[in-house]
């Protein structure tokens, strides 16, 4: 899977944080791309060096618009069903009561939940839960958010549009997302394209892009780049 630019200047793989904060959001640009977010966010969970296993929070409403997790899905994103903890919570105060109390438990590694509009406090508690428990915690928005939240980063997740194909120009390649960090506290705000590496399962920064992203005013490149290692 891939995440792409939205910024007029070229990306730079160095500053890419791979290393996931204790609490971080991961907001969708738009409800199309709530697909996309979800991926991105399983992705930043379970490319971490870390045997545990990581819970999934879903909500009713979460369950009754998207259904169930598909297992196969998720073990293209690299996280096997055989690890995978899922929480059926019908309330989203019921869904951040489950996340807070598996993060600090020290049982899993990670955990993700879609929540609407999660208030400030539970954020902190997130926060607190995942630090004691040396886990990471992700807030899963349907959409872009811009109220207060304790998450350490904010990511705003797009579709981009995909790699050429490596044995046919006119068929679609690897998928790829535009990954926005709009908000993070180690460092300056940034955005990037990347996609997932076949060999090692981890998201990458695509290579060739510079000076080909989306610019200043928001044109689309004309054609897409090869995937990066």
């Amino acid at each position: 899977m891939s995440i792409a630019l939205v910024a007029s200047s070229p990306p730079d793989p160095a500053t890419y944080p791979r290393a996931s904060e204790p609490l971080e959001e991961v907001g969708a640009a738009s409800p199309a791309d709530a697909g996309a977010a979800l991926a991105f966010a399983v992705l930043r969970l379970a490319e971490a060096d870390d045997a545990r296993p990581l819970v999934f929070v879903t909500t009713g409403l979460w369950r009754r618009e998207r259904g169930r997790p598909f297992a196969r899905g998720l073990a293209r994103l690299g996280l096997s069903p055989a690890r995978l903890v899922w929480v059926r919570a019908e309330r989203e105060a019921d869904a951040l009561w489950a996340l807070e109390e598996a993060l600090k438990s020290g049982a899993v590694a990670g955990g993700l939940a879609p929540i609407e509009a999660p208030p400030f406090v539970a954020t902190r508690r997130l926060d607190f839960a995942a630090r004691a428990g040396e886990a990471s915690g992700v807030i899963l928005r349907v959409g872009p958010a811009g109220d207060l939240s304790a998450a350490r980063r904010r990511w705003r997740i797009a579709t981009g549009p995909s790699a050429v194909h490596p044995f046919d120009a006119r068929a679609p390649g690897a998928a790829r997302f535009s990954a926005e960090l709009v908000r993070r506290r180690d460092g300056p705000p940034g955005a990037w394209m990347l996609e997932q590496d076949d060999e090692t399962g981890r998201l990458g920064v695509v290579a060739g892009l510079a000076g080909d992203g989306l610019d200043a005013i928001g044109r689309r490149p004309e054609r897409a780049h090869p995937a990066a290692a």
